[in-house]
């Protein structure tokens, strides 16, 4: 039989990298770590980490990798239990692990949140802000329960819960020469200065490419990691950026600018997704927030578009 605490030991000298880490985190001596790791080997009869002078990190052997995995289904198998156990209880308790792109942050995800625990009182909440592609690594490693994407980053252990396509739109403020057009395509922009993502962004790629086949060299004038700041640099007059439209924008944008839809054969619409792991039983209190969210966000299809060409948005 697998040692609880041997097994705790293990996960922990394998996520640190090495024993001297896991025992500052744990408190236990290297010696007790290393000890309990050599009962595991002897219990299942093979080797976990390759064990090689020189070597700074630990490394897992394919025993090792195996372990690993158990050790995660045992900690979502126990969290669900007792998630299930507070179901009982009436949905008195839940937790959620959940994952957001940076733009979710003031538009939607806070009124949502807050509405949700107005039902449900009991509930708490780890939030974490990554870009897309970070939120599908940490959800197929158990890290979050759900998370919501925009873009193609897809993965064979994610499944969509919702998805919907976004059509892409200019940030124009209330004193640009464009801010009274209803449509605008990638050559009104040309002239004009531009605010773009960064290499660390996918949207990067997206729109290199979408300027490129028009023949537009973009005068760009700021680059950033940040949706937040494309958007408030345009409201400012600074420049345009290229944005999806919010899908609530109740906040401190009113009255400094308007999104104009681009409306131009090389502008795809992105996609936005609700993801859970595939194949994962979700605790009941993540399935009753998956179901509320995907519920609201379906509410809201048809006026995040009549938002995004109201004027003061």
């Amino acid at each position: 039989m697998i040692s609880t605490t041997a097994l705790r030991y293990f996960v922990e000298a394998v996520r640190c990298g090495s024993i001297r880490a896991a025992s500052e985190i744990l408190f236990v001596a290297p010696s007790a770590i290393s000890r309990q790791i050599g009962l595991l080997e002897e219990t299942l009869g093979a080797p976990l980490l390759e064990r090689s002078r020189g070597r700074s990190t630990l490394r897992l052997t394919a025993a090792g990798e195996l372990l690993m995995r158990y050790a995660k289904s045992v900690d979502s198998e126990s969290r669900r239990l007792r998630s299930e156990i507070e179901a009982i209880q009436g949905l008195r308790r839940g937790h959620v692990n959940l994952g957001i792109p940076e733009s979710l942050i003031r538009d939607f995800m806070p009124g949502f949140m807050a509405r949700f625990t107005r039902r449900f009182p009991g509930f708490t909440f780890n939030v974490q802000v990554y870009n897309s592609p970070q939120l599908i690594e940490m959800l197929v490693d158990d890290r979050l329960d759900l998370c919501l994407t925009f873009g193609n980053v897809t993965h064979q252990d994610a499944t969509i819960a919702y998805q919907r396509l976004l059509p892409l739109y200019v940030y124009v403020s209330a004193d640009h020469p464009l801010h009274g057009r209803e449509t605008l395509r990638l050559s009104d922009c040309a002239e004009h200065g531009l605010a773009l993502p960064d290499a660390t962004m996918w949207t990067k790629q997206q729109y290199d490419e979408m300027l490129a086949k028009a023949k537009i060299r973009p005068r760009l004038v700021l680059e950033t990691n940040s949706y937040e700041l494309l958007r408030n640099v345009s409201a400012e007059g600074m420049a345009l950026s290229i944005l999806t439209p919010p899908l609530q924008d109740t906040q401190h944008l009113a009255g400094r600018g308007r999104y104009v839809l681009l409306k131009d054969p090389r502008a795809k619409p992105q996609r936005f997704s609700l993801c859970v792991h595939r194949g994962r039983n979700l605790p009941l209190p993540v399935t009753t927030f998956t179901n509320e969210l995907t519920a609201e966000l379906e509410q809201l299809e048809p006026e995040s578009a009549a938002a995004a060409v109201r004027p003061g948005r």
